[in-house]
């Protein structure tokens, strides 16, 4: 909890305990009887409910490998332990898992042309996708982290997420409701960008809703990669990040804001960068 807890902070559903899952439950109902009444229909329906399985797996996984890993304390990247009330506190890392389930039903019924049929693979779209995820996505993210650490956004919203120091994958979603749904919105503007110009693909949609999961598991799983990718694509500094510099930002607030792009922290002078270490445990 933030330590001063804004409006709009609490899950609508957060009442409902285990049974939170039972919001879902009417979407996938009707599209499983429609399916069933008419097999020959669209099978965007099972895209969705597909994903959302696929997302509870992914971070499942994630989740297992951090604590492999983590087992030996050469191999993190921060030393210490996560405690009990940490373990408590990000149980619910599933509920953003449940809202973009019912934001993708949502804009399937409302607007079913949208993403329905859709191709698996459309270059333009994937390009597209890329572009504005490199342009408009991470710059606005950007701001709106800078934003967020403003001591008025900061205590009501934001410290929820950096009262854990130590992270694991799942601390990369562990956000008050409303904030959650503002980093919604801002990753939504690639997807509706393809669907508004009829470029989308599943590639597209769900390969960067898998992207966005991936690289925030990745950048919180407080471990080293054993490959220094760096080391034959420089370039990759500023594009991509890496656990030890967001590691960073959890124990110095002031920097390394960026997304998954240092890129805007370089810009914008607000990069630290330290030493990968991608030795073997036994050798450090």
């Amino acid at each position: 909890m933030a330590s001063q807890p804004g409006m709009l902070t609490h899950w609508p559903w957060e009442s409902l305990g285990p049974f939170k899952y039972l919001v879902l439950a009417p979407w996938v109902a009707h599209y499983t009887y429609e399916f069933v009444k008419h097999p020959t229909s669209d099978l965007s329906t099972f895209f969705i409910f597909f994903a959302i399985l696929l997302r509870f797996l992914h971070n499942e996984v994630w989740l297992s490998l951090h604590r492999r890993r983590t087992a030996t304390p050469a191999n993190r990247i921060v030393n210490k332990p996560i405690d009990a009330h940490q373990l408590r506190r990000e149980s619910n890392w599933d509920d953003q898992i449940i809202m973009s389930g019912l934001l993708l039903y949502g804009v399937r019924t409302a607007l079913p042309g949208w993403i329905t049929d859709l191709p698996f693979w459309r270059t333009d779209g994937v390009v597209l996708t890329a572009v504005l995820h490199a342009g408009p996505v991470e710059f606005l993210y950007y701001w709106l982290h800078r934003a967020l650490h403003h001591h008025f956004l900061y205590s009501r919203y934001h410290s929820h997420h950096h009262s854990s120091v130590v992270t694991q994958p799942i601390t990369a979603v562990i956000h008050p409701f409303v904030e959650t749904m503002a980093y919604i919105v801002l990753f939504a503007v690639p997807m509706v960008t393809v669907a508004f110009t009829g470029t989308a693909s599943v590639a597209a949609i769900y390969g960067y809703i898998f992207y966005i999961d991936f690289m925030n598991n990745m950048g919180h799983c407080n471990f080293r990669s054993p490959f220094d990718y760096f080391a034959y694509f420089p370039l990759l500094n500023l594009l991509m990040y890496t656990p030890t510099y967001h590691s960073v930002h959890h124990t110095k607030l002031q920097k390394n804001y960026s997304l998954f792009m240092p890129l805007y922290d370089y810009i914008y002078k607000t990069m630290e960068t330290v030493k990968e270490d991608h030795r073997p445990a036994h050798e450090q």
